[in-house]
């Protein structure tokens, strides 16, 4: 709940957003505020061409290897999974026609669709599921903690069967999740794999992989093979139906390249776009606007394996000392695009905890000052490493930055690009703190920096929240779930090995010649023509 009010708290903030940023620095908003709803209405350049507008490149688009979203963005256009999820974030049959679950949670057996082609001709088979999941199992943080245990097999020709050392109430979701999901390859692609990842991007989605000039564009292509299914679409479920012959993810890290873009019609679709811009996108009649909510909430991960952040004390200095109202304006300059909130699960899903709820935007320097002593933080620097690749990225670490400064600690501010940044946060040796977003998870044993099993940069390791988590996974019944969750999330509060800093909305827009966008976890474009 916002208490102050919202107008003098928008200029305070904005004023030290600016002074951090630094009067040299030059906004989209700035640089196109000339171009109004007076511009001439821009037919597309190819009405079987889709221009995505991207942010940053991805660092492969193996989906099983990588975590990022902008991997996403791309992936799931070209791989499918045996289940997906519906508009309720409900697991539905994709490559699977049906799945069933054992009375006792130890079985479920998914029967494959019939007549399901790969990009490269070949027609599905239980040996690519089998592979698939095996190798999802064996690389993917959510299918590891997922499958601990388990064998798949297949019986008769169509029907593969997960077979689990304990019961699962979380299997479905796990499976359904699209973040480093348990996409279905060709077992001779996944045999052929390195460490590196595959060596070729086949899947069963409506788009194929052609093309990827590296800092420049990746190409996908219509699959003419095909085969949707009946169903309306429902969230990521349903017919999937690819209405453009092609579609170009273009790399374009400078927004206000992206804004201008997308107003000259050189872009039918941007995200990431800066909250500064928005009234000027809204206001331009050949745009549709998009707020994407929820999209993210934005987390301040720590090193916890090494430095002044292992300690817990430490973690709560910088928890006290937080305004997380402030930051979230200092993000976004708007409070249409933020919501104050605890809660690892988002409010719209049924897994909203209020435990911990104290904990959050406590506003204390006092009180962060004093147990900042009592870690015995001794004024050595704190490195934070940031990207302004990602706009909401660069302003969390400005904001945290002048927060940590006030209360006396020395602040070491290091910048790269996004790759670099990913590169970097996997070296313990090279940061304190970084910031990024995380997704709509689908249950709470997917939240990646919990369970120290995934090794996940920052490196949680509490065998306490091990147990919690397993734990879930193991119960059945939802109310028992939820009541373990309130457990993890009083946990998480106060041993902090993150800290959320709030709810973000996300904005992207489009020309509005595209038609069929919806919004739903992150950008489909199936369905989407261009007209």
């Amino acid at each position: 709940m916002i208490k102050k009010p919202v107008g003098i708290l928008l200029t305070l903030v904005l004023s030290v957003t600016l002074s951090l940023l630094g009067c040299s620095s030059s906004s989209p908003s700035a640089n196109h505020s000339s171009q109004t709803n007076e511009q001439a209405e821009v037919v597309p350049k190819d009405k079987n061409e889709l221009r995505v507008a991207l942010s940053v490149s991805p660092p492969s688009i193996d989906l099983v290897k990588t975590s990022t979203t902008v991997a996403l963005q791309v992936g799931w256009h070209i791989f499918e999974p045996l289940v997906t999820l519906d508009k309720d974030y409900k697991p539905t049959p994709m490559l699977a026609k049906s799945f069933e679950v054992s009375e006792d949670g130890k079985e479920v057996t998914f029967t494959l669709r019939e007549g399901i082609t790969f990009h490269n001709g070949k027609t599905l088979g239980v040996e690519d599921v089998i592979a698939s999941l095996n190798r999802w199992k064996e690389l993917s943080p959510n299918g590891k903690t997922a499958l601990v245990g388990a064998t798949i097999s297949s019986k008769e020709n169509d029907k593969v069967v997960i077979t689990l050392e304990k019961p699962s109430g979380t299997l479905l979701t796990s499976l359904a999740f699209p973040q480093q999901g348990a996409v279905i390859m060709p077992k001779e692609v996944i045999d052929a794999a390195t460490e590196e990842g595959v060596k070729e991007y086949i899947g069963t989605g409506p788009f194929k992989f052609v093309e990827w000039k590296q800092d420049q564009y990746i190409l996908l292509e219509k699959f003419a093979d095909y085969k949707a299914l009946s169903e309306p679409a429902n969230g990521l479920g349903g017919k999937k139906e690819a209405k453009v012959d092609r579609i170009y993810f273009h790399t374009v890290p400078d927004a206000a390249t992206r804004v201008a873009g997308l107003q000259s019609g050189e872009y039918d679709f941007a995200d990431e776009l800066p909250y500064d811009n928005y009234e000027q996108l809204k206001a331009d009649p050949n745009l549709v606007t998009v707020v994407a909510k929820p999209q993210k909430y934005v987390g301040l991960i720590f090193n916890k394996k090494q430095g002044l952040f292992s300690s817990a004390v430490a973690r709560q200095a910088v928890n006290a000392a937080l305004d997380q109202e402030v930051i979230m304006i200092g993000i976004t300059g708007n409070p249409d695009f933020f919501r104050l909130d605890h809660s690892l699960m988002f409010a719209e899903q049924p897994w909203h905890s209020d435990a911990g709820k104290e904990k959050y935007n406590q506003k204390n320097p006092e009180l962060a000052k004093k147990l900042l002593n009592e870690a015995g933080y001794k004024g050595e620097p704190v490195t934070i490493i940031t990207t302004k690749d990602y706009d909401y990225i660069y302003k969390s670490s400005l904001m945290v930055k002048d927060h940590l400064e006030k209360i006396g600690v020395k602040v070491n501010f290091e910048l790269y690009d996004w790759p670099t940044m990913v590169s970097k946060r996997s070296d313990e040796t090279k940061w304190n703190i970084f910031f990024t977003g995380f997704p709509t998870y689908t249950n709470p044993v997917q939240t990646l920096y919990l369970d120290s099993r995934n090794k996940w940069p920052g490196w949680y390791n509490n065998p306490e929240m091990d147990a919690l988590l397993d734990e879930l996974r193991h119960t059945i019944k939802f109310e028992d779930q939820k009541a373990i969750f309130d457990k993890i999330q009083t946990l998480y509060w106060e041993d902090l090995p993150s800290v959320k800093l709030g709810d973000l909305h996300g904005l992207a827009a489009h020309r509005n010649y595209v038609k069929g966008y919806q919004y739903f976890m992150d950008s489909p474009f199936w369905n989407v023509s261009v007209q």
